[in-house]
């Protein structure tokens, strides 16, 4: 017998190459392998396998084993599967379906010997994300998801949902929303995964006996839907409902008096208003160390790491770990967009630390609002969460796209590639982005940046135009490719832009080689533009929402060489005479401000419609609370020549002492609205420091 997983590779590479267990086992040992000729069970889950003369499947009860772990023994005699649980007895069974998939296609069982659990005790997701809800049929889809991958843990805390939240949260859902939460708990518990539901009281809750009693009574009415794992979250808010020591008070009553009177009810999960490292107050005797002291052991405070988004690093836990007392329970802001969501974020999910698996009580990933486009990521999480050691961030990214769309792998995985970085943001979190041709991008984009243009050699030309002949075909194989619809739908606009982006790139190498025929020159840019054009009219009317409006693919290596490249051809032929159409009338900035989380925020162009349209610039909408020391400001420096014609901002409560200020150098300000103004800020003008979240900064221009 043999360890399979260590030289599996040199004895079945079919089998590893692209077709591995997933999750990856603890261990698995190899004895050769036989003809497949299916099985004998009873088993609704290998009915497809079923054969008169296959081997006999039998099981063996066990006592004092993991949890949710199992044995898988396969020889030429029969299949014997080996577990404690009903949930380790499901994952034997999914893994049984792997192999036996395997066998069905190539004519060959292995024979093997697997013992497995794993690592992380509760593993998958938190739909926890801003925007539109995941529909019913989307969350169906994922329960099952979940279960075919030996993920255990979906939280239920769409942001958007009132009855989880503000202002609805003390009432019941009404009938036929409760009635489809019902059901989702069922299909939950089919696939062998704990449905939690999670309220969100923080915004409005009154520290008093009727609000405890209100979310007690909540709690019941979701018992009462079939729900039997509960959390409650506090991020996101101000004001009394972040005191910790209230917080604790209320989490260890409703242990005491939930929890610990139903018999059938799991461990209660929190999540802290101080979430991450770089919100927490570093004092000692301060929120984090009150939760540590105060709240009952049992009750699990989840935790996204140094910041909002981050790596999951060693140390962070430890940082954390040490202050509440217990492995907190890591809630992973990946691949989630609701910050960036003219953003795809397609790519790898690397940045995990294989070392922290002790200082971890769960590890679950909230995704974006999109549920078909995340499940790479989600998949990789799952691999992830079950064997630290054994996950490869890169192969289980490529794998999952292999499995999961294998009628269109090359062209999503090309399509992944460079969709993938969430661009500038004042969480300032990056991602590895179109990797095969970045270097070669940004050799071009800082030599255009000073009006020259990079001569490329003929090796660097090959491998640009290799990649670009690439974006439209792939986008085609995606778009008619009838199994993957749902996908599709999620993603289109983006598939869209794509195509042209790639038609646009490589009409600007043809440019690039030709820069001293002008007459030439001048038919690809006119070109050039009309593909241009498109792409910004797939912007501007697709993905409307009010926060990051707009589609972007390519964003952080190609779009900004073709951005740059378009300024330069611009101005060289209008330079020279051509009759060069002008460049649409956007107007232009950057974020002016002395907060330092702000510093990366980005400005973004939008378009007001009405009975006429209006360009605007933006800020991007801060999900998260901000701080307004005295004198602190943020606005934006208008960099174009434009002239303002009117300006909103809207925080999500009444502040007092929060000035709108307008300046044309920067240095004198003044409240009365200047339209030739070239910086607009709010400034606490106060003494005392204002906690607020900025959800609206928009200058409209003539």
């Amino acid at each position: 017998m043999k360890t399979l997983f260590l030289i599996l590779s040199i004895c079945f590479p079919f089998l590893v190459s692209s077709q591995t267990i997933y999750p990856i086992p603890q261990l698995i040992e190899a004895n050769g392998s036989m003809d497949y000729v299916g099985l004998k069970s009873n088993s609704t889950l290998l009915k497809d396998f079923s054969t008169k003369n296959g081997l006999k499947v039998v099981e063996k009860k066990l006592k004092n084993f993991h949890n949710e772990g199992y044995i898988l023994v396969i020889t030429n005699k029969k299949i014997e599967i080996q577990y404690s649980t009903a949930r380790g007895q499901f994952y034997a069974y999914k893994t049984l379906v792997q192999l036996l998939q395997q066998a069905k296609s190539n004519g060959k069982l292995f024979l093997v010997k697997i013992h497995d659990h794993p690592d992380v005790a509760f593993r998958g997701t938190v739909e926890g994300f801003y925007g539109n809800p995941w529909s019913y049929e989307a969350r169906i889809a994922q329960l099952q998801f979940y279960g075919d991958w030996k993920m255990n843990t979906y939280i239920y805390g769409p942001k958007d949902d009132p009855y989880h939240s503000s202002p609805k949260w003390r009432e019941a859902y009404p009938t036929d929303e409760a009635a489809k939460l019902k059901e989702l708990v069922e299909i939950a518990n089919k696939n062998q995964v704990d449905f939690y539901w999670a309220i969100h009281p923080g915004k409005d809750i009154k520290w008093n006996n009727a609000d405890s009693l209100a979310v007690l009574h909540k709690f019941q009415l979701m018992y009462d839907l079939g729900v039997r794992h509960f959390a409650v979250f506090f991020d996101d808010i101000s004001g009394e409902g972040t005191k910790a020591e209230k917080q604790a008070g209320l989490l260890n009553y409703l242990q005491k008096e939930f929890i610990d009177k139903k018999n059938d009810v799991g461990a209660l999960i929190m999540c802290p208003t101080e979430y991450n490292k770089g919100w927490s107050n570093p004092k000692e005797g301060t929120y984090l160390d009150i939760l540590g002291d105060q709240l009952d052991k049992r009750i699990h405070v989840m935790w996204t790491g140094n910041t909002v988004i981050h790596d999951i690093t060693l140390e962070g836990q430890q940082w954390v770990n040490k202050r509440i007392k217990r492995p907190s329970f890591v809630w992973w802001n990946f691949p989630v967009s609701d910050y960036v969501r003219n953003h795809l974020l397609l790519g790898e999910s690397y940045g995990l630390d294989k070392d922290a698996k002790s200082e971890m009580s769960g590890f679950v990933t909230n995704p974006m609002d999109k549920p078909e486009a995340s499940k790479v990521a989600i998949y990789s999480v799952a691999n992830y969460s079950w064997n630290l050691n054994g996950y490869d961030s890169g192969k289980t990214w490529k794998d999952a796209i292999a499995r999961l769309y294998p009628s269109m792998n090359e062209a999503y995985l090309l399509f992944s590639t460079h969709n993938t970085d969430p661009g500038p943001s004042y969480h300032q979190y990056r991602r590895l982005e179109s990797q095969a041709i970045s270097s070669v991008l940004d050799g071009l984009t800082e030599s255009l940046k000073v009006g020259k243009i990079k001569s490329l050699s003929a090796e660097e030309e090959s491998i640009l135009k290799k990649e670009f002949q690439k974006f439209e075909p792939s986008t085609k194989a995606i778009l008619t490719n009838s199994k993957h619809q749902n996908l599709v739908v999620e993603i289109k606009p983006w598939l869209d832009y794509f195509a042209i982006q790639g038609k646009a790139a490589l009409l600007l190498l043809e440019m690039n080689r030709i820069t001293d025929n002008k007459d030439l020159l001048f038919n690809f840019f006119q070109e050039f533009q009309q593909q241009r054009d498109q792409m910004i009219k797939i912007d501007q009317t697709n993905n409307g929402n009010p926060y990051q409006p707009g589609i972007v693919t390519a964003s952080r290596h190609v779009l900004p060489w073709m951005e740059q490249s378009y300024l330069y051809y611009h101005k060289l032929l209008k330079e020279s005479g051509y009759p060069v159409k002008d460049a649409a009338n956007q107007p232009a900035g950057k974020v002016y401000t002395n907060i330092e989380p702000l510093k990366a925020l980005p400005v973004q162009n939008d378009v007001q419609n009405g009975n006429r349209p209006f360009q605007v610039l933006k800020l991007s909408r801060m999900l998260e609370y901000i701080t307004f020391q005295a004198n602190d400001y943020v606005g934006i420096n208008i960099t174009s020549a434009s002239k303002i014609r009117e300006m909103k901002f809207r925080f999500d409560e009444k502040l007092e002492g929060i000035e709108l200020q307008y300046s044309h150098d920067g240095l004198s300000w003044t409240k009365d609205k200047a339209v030739q103004a070239k910086f607009v800020r709010l400034i606490n003008t106060g003494s005392e420091s204002k906690t607020a979240r900025l959800t609206q900064f928009e200058i409209i221009f003539e």
